[in-house]
């Protein structure tokens, strides 16, 4: 017969049902759709609810069964709380949110209930292992310990950095230094204290660690929601706008700190040395102590060449490599190159001199006469 529970459960269902057919019928549009949908879901679950009572029970067991008293639900010993049927939901849910909002919700999410999953079965399981809870919870340890130290350090590790890189990402560049200064005082700190002796109590230095986890991850998802500050990007020798600098000369801030010494290269062409009287002059590879001002070049090769300034003051090689129809000059050169240092220029030149309507040449802006013709056959 009917137990009391599922009694109560089906007369729930029955009453959604009918209160879905009443509101259907008296109510239309968007409403009495929602409604109706709203109840038909509560008269599922309540039915479900009343299958699993009738199939349980109500979870009472026979008074003249033998040994009933030992084999009763209620005479067994109660399992251990665990936090995975929550990580669970969270994880269902997470999957609701990621499904109409980001990818990597979702993935995140999908992770999260996989991982529930596995820890809840095996928590489960090592619960009715044997009759002894201590070894029992020694069983699910050599099971998933392995497995979980390493991911939750590398979890932990990974939050802790990106947290950091939140925050100073959010602080200008002023204020980071001094976030380095404080948070390396307390790492020091503390090890000292770990040290000597003072942390030697393991509640005490887990709740120094999870505070110090909490607040760091608290700051970092501030700083997230806040958004990164202004970056300048630095400005590159070969963009575009730098085009004027090429062929005027000077320093800007595209020189700061630009490297001064070539390392072995491919495809060069030659050395050209800006002289200390201002002539520019090419040394091709393989004709030693034999001074060009004039470069024959392949057409459509990838080429360069190696500028040395041997002169006292800061000086940059420019390479105008012709314009041609439809396309507008083509222009590039080296950042300052301090004395007695070198810098490298590639350069690829698609057509012949007939071609250009400018000429083709490699000069040093500022300097008269300082001049090397380029030629493409």
């Amino acid at each position: 017969m009917f137990t009391t529970g599922s009694k109560m459960f089906l007369g729930a269902t029955t009453l959604s049902v009918v209160a879905a057919v009443v509101f259907a019928a008296s109510e239309g549009g968007p409403v009495g759709l929602i409604g109706t949908v709203g109840l038909v879901t509560a008269a599922v679950i309540f039915a479900f609810l009343a299958g699993i009572n009738f199939f349980v029970r109500d979870g009472n067991t026979p008074s003249m069964q033998q040994g009933v008293e030992h084999t009763a639900s209620a005479a067994q010993p109660p399992v251990g709380r665990s936090m995975w049927p929550l990580m669970a939901a969270v994880g269902v849910g997470g999957l609701v949110v990621g499904a109409v909002s980001k990818p990597v919700v979702f993935k995140v999410s999908l992770i999260v209930v996989l991982a529930a999953i596995v820890e809840w079965m095996v928590h489960s399981w090592s619960e009715r292992a044997s009759a002894d809870a201590r070894y029992n919870a020694n069983v699910r340890s050599r099971m998933l310990n392995a497995l979980e130290f390493p991911i939750l350090a590398t979890v932990g590790a990974a939050a802790v950095v990106y947290a950091f890189s939140r925050v100073l990402l959010t602080a200008n560049k002023e204020a980071g230094v001094w976030i380095f200064i404080v948070l390396g005082a307390l790492v020091v700190t503390g090890g000292f204290l770990f040290a000597n002796g003072q942390l030697t109590s393991k509640r005490t230095l887990a709740g120094v660690c999870t505070v110090s986890a909490v607040a760091l991850l608290g700051v970092g998802v501030a700083s997230a929601l806040q958004g990164q500050r202004d970056i300048h990007p630095h400005p590159a020798i070969g963009d575009p706008s730098q085009k004027a600098l090429c062929l005027e000369g000077g320093e800007e801030e595209v020189d700061e700190h630009a490297s001064q010494d070539v390392s072995l290269k491919s495809s060069v062409v030659a050395n050209i040395y800006l002289q200390e009287d201002g002539d520019l002059i090419a040394m091709i590879n393989g004709y030693p102590n034999v001074e060009y001002h004039q470069l024959v070049v392949q057409r459509s090769a990838n080429l360069a060449v190696i500028f040395h300034n041997d002169t006292e003051e800061p000086q940059r090689l420019t390479g105008r490599f012709g314009s041609f129809p439809d396309v507008p000059e083509a222009v590039s050169c080296t950042t300052a190159v301090n004395p007695g240092k070198s810098a490298y220029l590639g350069f690829l030149i698609p057509k012949t001199n007939a071609a250009s309507s400018t000429p083709l040449e490699f000069i040093v802006p500022g300097v008269d006469g300082a001049t090397i013709e380029i030629v493409v056959p």
